[in-house]
């Protein structure tokens, strides 16, 4: 009998010991197959965030390229540069600021009565450029009516160079257009009457001369009571063969303006190139250009006595905003 039941004993354990190792074989199959899938999840998950990673490290690389592209404006290092730019201005030396360069002084007129300096052309017989300061003061101080005096320049005679009389203009279909206007020396009958000397005269079309042109000349008078000082250069296109009216007079086929703002702490500048033509848009702006566009159209080296830097700067770009804001 003891032999019988030890022997039951032993199935009935054997049989809960099966059953145990089944049940923990089942546990483990799950608790695998969890991990498995959890394993594969977070692979799956860390593969995304690698290639989003990558790509966002891609995006963030180029932005960053771009901005270095940009230049940062706000860096120490342009603060730094504008700083030293404001001490270089500070110190720029406004005499003769607004004189082109020079190669050859034979053909330079500086006329003491209105102020101005011009360089002659002896073949179309009228200046390539006049150049001149305007001040608010000056123009407060206007006072002198338009002498109407059209007449040859007594220098350019006295340097027995071909001049231009004022009987060439008559029936020629062009107005007498003022390089240095005269209502930008009013402050004597006599420096007004140096401003109709025919060395400062060119033929404009009507349209041009009291059209588009007037207006500019008006702006800028408008410009010099907001800042105070500017500095002008205003000249034509007297390259290549040019037609002539009576006289041996070049009729340009463009004029220009460059005007130049320069305080102790800023420096601004633009140009104006207009044709010289019947149909034109009475907006000056539409003819507005950088100081180097200007240069490189007309051959000329503008304002040449600015700093170098300060020079690059003003010349490459125009702020229009700025001269917007001073109309």
């Amino acid at each position: 009998m003891k032999k019988r039941n030890s022997v039951k004993i032993s199935k009935r354990r054997y049989r809960w010991i099966v059953l145990l190792l089944a049940v923990l074989v089942v546990v483990l199959a799950v608790t695998l197959r969890r991990a498995a899938t959890t394993d594969r999840g977070t692979t799956l998950r860390s593969r995304t965030e690698v290639r989003s990673d990558n790509n966002s490290g891609t995006k963030n690389s180029a932005g960053k390229k771009r901005k270095s592209s940009e230049a940062p404006v706000h860096s120490r290092e342009d603060k730094g540069k504008k700083l030293c730019e404001e001490a270089t201005i500070a110190s720029v030396d406004r005499k003769g600021l607004e004189l082109p360069a020079i190669d050859n002084e034979e053909f330079v007129i500086r006329n003491q009565e209105g102020r101005y300096t011009l360089f002659y052309d002896t073949m179309y017989r009228q200046a390539v450029w006049v150049a001149y300061r305007l001040t608010r003061s000056e123009l407060e101080a206007g006072k002198a009516k338009r002498s109407n005096s059209f007449r040859s320049d007594p220098q350019v005679l006295s340097h027995g160079w071909p001049s231009a009389s004022d009987s060439d203009y008559k029936g020629s279909g062009y107005d007498r257009g003022h390089l240095l206007p005269s209502a930008d020396r009013c402050g004597s009958s006599q420096e007004n009457r140096a401003t109709f000397f025919l060395s400062n005269i060119s033929p404009q079309c009507p349209e041009l001369n009291r059209g588009v042109w007037r207006l500019l000349e008006e702006q800028v008078r408008r410009w010099v009571q907001r800042c105070d000082t500017l500095y002008v250069v205003t000249g034509s296109d007297l390259t290549g063969s040019l037609p002539r009216i009576e006289g041996g007079i070049g009729v340009p086929p463009k004029f220009f303006k460059a005007i130049l703002f320069c305080s102790d702490s800023e420096c601004q500048a633009i140009a104006f190139l207009i044709p010289n033509e019947k149909r034109l848009s009475k907006d000056f702006f539409t003819y507005a250009l950088s100081i180097d566009s200007l240069e490189t159209r007309v051959r000329m080296d503008l304002f040449p006595n600015l700093p170098d830097d300060v020079e690059l700067r003003v010349e490459a770009q125009t702020d229009r905003s700025f001269w917007h804001s001073m109309r």
